[in-house]
């Protein structure tokens, strides 16, 4: 019962903004074992992993229907929606009315701007799943197609089944702002916001919203906040000089304004980087270029996603390889850094600047031996490689 619960709680996990529907599986404890194993690596972003943990599953499982709901996610995440549809629809197949893999196709196809369709299996997964997530989903999907009354009733539906989730205040906050309403959306926000104190998107849009109704002096601290945590977000820097600007600071408003505009110069290029993968979605070298865009402005979880999936395509590109070790060094996991300079250095030992890296790294962690090992391994290819020479010299007190 224990590991069921662990289980169950673990393997709830989202793509993009919208919740992916995860059933527990209901196998034999290698199974299960298994995908909570995958379920990890996919938390991870390592979808390799992820889909050879569910192939072992396979080999054990008694419910096919838990395997094939498990590759749709990483498919999903992958933005591979084809494969992700018809493994959701092989897991509908052998468990018709198997939870959450109708509101799993309607997130697919939403990320596809195909809302219609996104509408018709979001109404599916309510018939037979009276519950609060396919009904925020559901009414997200109104809302692209401007039919706001029956998205509003939706987000509303999904709170009187839960009081306490935020996701739907919020979406019922951006409604009211969009129709003018604004009273009501700061209600709404202010809800959402309280619920999950820590999520900045729902503490943005609450106080974007006490800018819009001339409260900025309301908001600068959040605001402040914001723009600490998301450097690259355009809107909190142009909202924090609105509110200091409310507040009399007009000085320190207008240089956040001018800050504004070139963060939002950056944006621009990423969301090219992001057509380019929707173009492109199997050239390895579209999502390298978005993730290294991504890893330059500070978000390095996203970057870390693209990095990922452009070694799905082309896992064996050690040049990709290498920035994800370099990204892991950036995020602090040394140790996960280390362990992907040794992976690559296994498959071709011959590439000098990854020797010089894991030598650098093993040295910042006082690892002296492996150090000078590493940069050995350096010179056994190029005997006169100056760095590998310098770093040597300095290691031995020289």
């Amino acid at each position: 019962m224990r590991f069921l619960i662990t289980l169950l709680l673990f393997l709830y996990c989202c793509s993009g903004n919208e919740k992916q529907v995860v059933d527990v599986p209901y196998n034999n404890l290698r199974t299960n074992r298994l995908l909570l194993q995958g379920s990890d690596a996919l938390k991870q972003h390592n979808f390799m992993q992820a889909l050879a943990l569910a192939d072992s599953a396979d080999k054990y499982a008694v419910q096919k229907a838990d395997i094939h709901f498990f590759k749709g996610r990483v498919y999903s995440e992958l933005g591979r929606f084809s494969e992700a549809e018809q493994a959701y629809k092989n897991a509908l197949k052998a468990v018709p009315g198997y939870r959450g893999a109708l509101n799993n196709l309607g997130n697919n196809a939403y990320r596809q701007q195909n809302f219609s369709q996104a509408i018709d299996y979001y109404i599916q997964e309510v018939t037979q799943n009276q519950a609060p997530i396919p009904l925020r989903a559901l009414g997200r999907a109104f809302v692209e197609l401007g039919k706001t009354d029956s998205a509003r009733t939706c987000f509303q539906k999904a709170i009187d089944l839960d009081m306490n989730y935020a996701a739907a205040y919020f979406n019922l906050a951006q409604l009211e702002e969009d129709e003018g309403n604004f009273k009501q959306a700061l209600q709404h926000a202010g809800r959402a916001y309280g619920i999950e104190p820590d999520n900045l998107e729902y503490r943005y849009v609450y106080s974007t919203l006490l800018v819009q109704m001339d409260r900025g002096s309301e908001a600068i601290y959040n605001l402040r906040k914001i723009v600490e945590k998301w450097p690259w977000h355009h809107g909190a820097h142009y909202n924090l000089g609105r509110a200091l600007i409310q507040a009399g600071q007009k000085t320190d408003g207008e240089n956040y304004i001018e800050q504004a505009e070139r963060v939002r110069a950056v944006q621009a290029k990423i969301d090219h980087l992001e057509n380019t993968v929707r173009a492109l979605p199997d050239d390895p070298y579209s999502y390298a270029a978005l993730a290294f865009a991504l890893r330059k402005v500070g978000r390095y979880n996203d970057a870390m996603h693209s990095y990922k999936v452009a070694l799905y395509l082309d896992p064996g590109n050690f040049d990709i390889w290498n920035n994800v070790a370099n990204l892991y060094l950036l995020q602090g996991d040394t140790i996960t850094a280390l362990s992907t300079y040794n992976y690559i250095v296994d498959r071709n030992p011959a590439l000098t600047d990854i020797w010089l890296n894991m030598g650098v790294v093993y040295a910042l962690s006082n690892q002296k031996e492996k150090a000078r090992s590493a940069w050995k391994q350096v010179l056994a290819y190029q005997s006169e490689n100056a760095a590998a020479l310098n770093y040597l010299k300095k290691i031995n007190g020289n």
